[in-house]
């Protein structure tokens, strides 16, 4: 469509100035006037300026060849002054033709300032020689021109617009494109981040049932053999071997409901202080064990990170000061500080001077360690057990509720 039309425009314009040329050419009577040999000399001259301007050439090339057209257009104005100002239709064709191809300013300023020295030099020439000045002549052939100046214009501003449209439609389809393999990348993002997602709650609760009843099945596994084995042997030895099997169900039975508890989202919208508190109160019930909790700020003032793993690990100190200390009274305090949570587990139960950290004391050390926090166990004999813990926290954290 684009090279219809520019080939319509070309079409259109020569043929303009070969008529145009031609109707100048009737005008002259003599044979072998001068003017026949400028006529004949202008129209191939018009033609190659004209494929020349229309071809793929270098702007100075162009303003040559406006330049060669201005000239000889006004050759016509100045050879024939009896054709009063047809002359200014040439000046009509030529001003679109500059002002489809040309943006600078200044280069347009001075071609319409030469037209009109032109122009003005002309009248008087005319008006010498045939002591007639037409007004209206001078302002319907002087329209042509300023048409043809405002049609060339248009042309060159829609044309600049179409292709701005056409860059930034294809600025636009790249983005498209680009936007569409981002929201394509982002969805497999998500999809990795939900497939990491469930392996993460699938590994904690394999590690819950680990930490909590694997290690006590283990050992009722083990005590059952020893069972089996003094069945025969002692009947009073095997009844108190049963006796811990039973025990030990009841306390994996314990452990599973309350890791259970642990994992499951709280839907019941209860503070986390709220949520510990019956934890102590759940133990004590069972175990005859006193408890008691302290909280040195608002339980929506721990980062929910941190929240599972201080319960797990409470509720470990818990299991180890009843079932380790035999101890009567447990206390739980928790400080929350602007840079760290202290964590502290006592009891007054019966303690010992060498400690061998066991399986739940070393997980409660991994746990802690997950989140950079610290880790330390005091005991003496009949001084109960102490475990201390400090959680770091960044200050921004502060205030994220359950």
């Amino acid at each position: 469509m684009k090279s219809f039309s520019l080939f319509l425009f070309s079409l259109v314009r020569v043929l303009m100035l070969v008529i145009l040329s031609g109707y100048f050419l009737q005008m002259v009577e003599a044979d072998g006037d001068f003017r026949t040999i400028y006529i004949i000399f202008a129209i191939p001259v018009f033609i190659v300026s004209h494929f020349i301007q229309m071809s793929n050439v270098r702007m100075n090339v162009r303003v040559v060849c406006s330049s060669v057209d201005f000239i000889m257009i006004s050759g016509f104005g100045f050879l024939f002054p009896e054709s009063g100002y047809l002359y200014l239709i040439f000046f009509g064709v030529l001003s679109t033709t500059v002002f489809l191809m040309y943006e600078n300013k200044k280069l347009l300023g001075l071609l319409s300032g030469l037209f009109f020295a032109v122009w003005v030099i002309i009248s008087l020439q005319i008006y010498a020689q045939t002591s007639v000045f037409s007004l209206s002549s001078n302002i319907v052939n002087g329209m042509f021109v300023f048409y043809g100046a405002f049609v060339g214009s248009l042309i060159r501003n829609f044309r600049n617009a179409k292709e701005t449209i056409s860059v930034q439609y294809g600025q636009l389809n790249e983005s498209h494109e680009a936007l569409q393999a981002v929201h394509k990348q982002l969805r497999e993002y998500a999809e990795q981040v939900e497939q990491l997602t469930v392996i993460r709650e699938r590994n904690e609760i394999a590690r819950e049932i680990h930490d909590t009843v694997g290690h006590k099945m283990t050992a009722l596994v083990v005590q059952l053999q020893v069972a089996h084995e003094m069945a025969e042997r002692d009947a009073g030895k095997a009844k108190e071997v049963i006796a811990v099997c039973e025990q030990l169900t009841r306390d994996s039975l314990h452990e599973l409901r309350v890791s259970v508890r642990t994992l499951k989202e709280d839907g019941r919208g209860m503070s986390f202080h709220e949520v510990l508190q019956e934890l102590l109160d759940e133990f004590s019930a069972m175990t005859q064990m006193e408890t008691s909790l302290s909280l040195n700020s608002d339980s929506s003032a721990i980062p929910s990170p941190l929240q599972p793993t201080i319960k797990r690990v409470v509720q470990e100190g818990l299991t180890n000061a009843k079932k380790h200390g035999n101890a009567g009274v447990c206390l739980v305090d928790i400080q929350v500080e602007n840079t760290e949570i202290r964590l502290t587990i006592k009891d007054d139960g019966i303690g010992q001077k060498n400690i061998h950290p066991n399986f739940g004391l070393i997980n409660m050390k991994e746990r802690v360690a997950e989140h950079g926090g610290s880790f330390a166990i005091r005991s003496e004999e009949g001084e109960g057990f102490r475990i201390y813990i400090t959680f770091p926290i960044e200050q921004e954290e502060v205030g994220v509720s359950v």
